[in-house]
């Protein structure tokens, strides 16, 4: 059995981004964005777990199990335990035209390459 040719991936990461060297904005957004993730992710998780005779089930209850998931995945990102954020960062950075969050990134950049669906179609 021949498998199909997968497309390749965005250029790998050379280095490990300074998160003190971005944009406090750029890093503030990419954290929302993992945190919305993470407890959209968690909320799923919770739809597959059938209640016991024995848990409490109202609407307050409810409430709070939501708040708390959003307070976890929020304190998640917060301190970069899944590594999205980063990852959002690094891609943004490097599809701009001449990243400048680290001065070696200049230098090992991989040919300009981002990994975007226009790679390599000529702008006419």
């Amino acid at each position: 059995m021949k498998f199909p040719q997968v497309p390749p991936s965005p250029a790998p990461r050379q280095q490990k981004i300074d998160m003190d060297k971005v944009d406090p904005e750029m890093r503030k957004a990419a954290e929302g964005l993992e945190a919305t993730f993470t407890a959209e992710m968690m909320k799923a998780m919770r739809t597959t777990v059938e209640p016991s005779e024995f848990s409490l089930h109202n609407t307050a209850s409810d409430i709070y199990q939501g708040m708390l998931d959003q307070e976890y995945a929020d304190s998640s990102a917060h301190n970069n335990s899944l590594g999205l954020s980063e990852q959002i960062v690094d891609y943004w950075l490097r599809s701009q035209p001449n990243p400048q969050y680290n001065e070696e990134s200049k230098a090992q950049s991989i040919n300009g390459r981002t990994g975007g669906t226009n790679e390599g179609k000529s702008g006419k």
